[in-house]
């Protein structure tokens, strides 16, 4: 089915993204070939995944005042709709894509969706260069549930086109330069609270962490309801050197200053009661943060819960890290050194008044 469209160069998504050199955003393509599929077929489609993303050529509606789209479509025999389309002029093909839609009538929740409502919880994963993988993670998170918040921390790579097409399906959270980890995860708690959610799980987007572990904090949140949930790593295989380092290190900080132990205070892999951890925010912006909250929840007398968890660790060679050993290392030094300052003249005393209040 060929199809021929018009653009107007003056829509308000030209004057407000690419004012004086206006292009057409991957987003709205996307977009034009779900309408035109749902107008061949008189029925309301959802995005059920994008692959095969191919853009050649920018359309640019001062120039390209009409295109062709070109349209392949095939029901599958579970209920979904493949189209293939191809968006082209006379001379140029622009971009070729296809999309898996699915009927809104025949669409359903996620199996662990209405459990994620009923503890008012979503899923927060702040993002940075992870392109290769970021994708692939949202696509598998989203096999589990809808509710997921997206935190572009400035990335630089194709982040903000993934994300733009799955803009129908997660929430996101995005800024222009790069703040860091505990910046994102401060953003997208605030988020979170705005949504009206009580709790959050976090995770990575490098694909180390297995989507199919989310059920496992759910379960755990139902029973122990206001509890930190800290992810503890089931390893595969041997923990890089410096992962095992950087975790020991740390595990070794949080006894002191907390008085308590866990195995695994470097995982990302967590749920944050954020009901309870009302004014808890991170002060520290990068990687340090993650320590930080763990430690003051702890001093907020916050249970803390280990929930095992699987982790994959690509060879070396596929490894993408922004840690930075010797800004990154000297940052952590010195929030421990405060940190058990802190502990001294405030955390053990709060943690022995919340003993007191709790007994009486």
């Amino acid at each position: 089915m060929r199809y021929r469209l018009s653009l107007n160069a003056a829509h308000p998504i030209y004057q407000a993204h690419f004012q004086g050199n206006p292009i057409t955003p991957g987003a709205c393509i996307i977009q034009i070939v779900k309408e035109l599929a749902q107008a061949q077929f008189s029925t309301s489609f959802f995005i059920r995944s994008i692959k095969n993303v191919k853009f050649l050529v920018a359309i640019n509606p001062l120039e390209n005042k009409e295109i062709d789209v070109h349209l392949t479509a095939k029901s599958e025999e579970n209920g979904e709709l493949s189209v293939s389309a191809v968006i082209k002029n006379d001379k140029t093909i622009f971009c070729k894509l296809n999309l898996v839609l699915e009927d809104t009538g025949r669409a359903k929740k996620p199996a662990l969706q209405d459990r994620m409502e009923q503890n008012l919880l979503c899923v927060v994963i702040p993002t940075y260069n992870n392109a290769k993988t970021l994708n692939q993670v949202l696509n598998d998170v989203l096999k589990y549930t809808h509710s997921v918040i997206v935190v572009n921390d400035g990335a630089t790579d194709d982040t903000s086109e993934i994300l733009s097409n799955l803009a129908a399906q997660i929430e996101v959270v995005s800024y222009s330069k790069n703040r860091g980890k505990g910046h994102a995860l401060k953003c997208g708690f605030n988020r979170a609270e705005e949504l009206g959610y009580r709790a959050a799980i976090t995770l990575d987007s490098d694909g180390q962490h297995a989507t199919g572990d989310i059920e496992d904090f759910v379960r755990m949140t139902e029973k122990n309801p206001g509890a930190l949930l800290v992810g503890q790593r089931i390893i595969e295989g041997l923990m890089p050197a410096g992962n095992s380092f950087a975790n020991k290190f740390s595990n070794f900080w949080f006894a002191v200053q907390t008085g308590r132990r866990l195995q695994d205070t470097q995982n990302g892999f967590r749920l944050y009661p954020l009901s309870a951890m009302k004014g808890i925010r991170p002060f520290s912006s990068r990687y340090e943060a993650e320590l930080e909250m763990l430690v003051r929840s702890a001093w907020k007398g916050i249970p803390i819960r280990p929930v095992p968890v699987h982790v994959y660790y690509p060879p070396e060679n596929e490894r993408i890290s922004h840690f930075r050993p010797g800004k990154d290392f000297l940052r952590i030094s010195l929030l421990n050194t405060l940190l058990t300052l802190l502990a001294i003249l405030y955390g053990y005393p709060s943690m022995l008044c919340c003993k007191l209040f709790k007994k009486s």
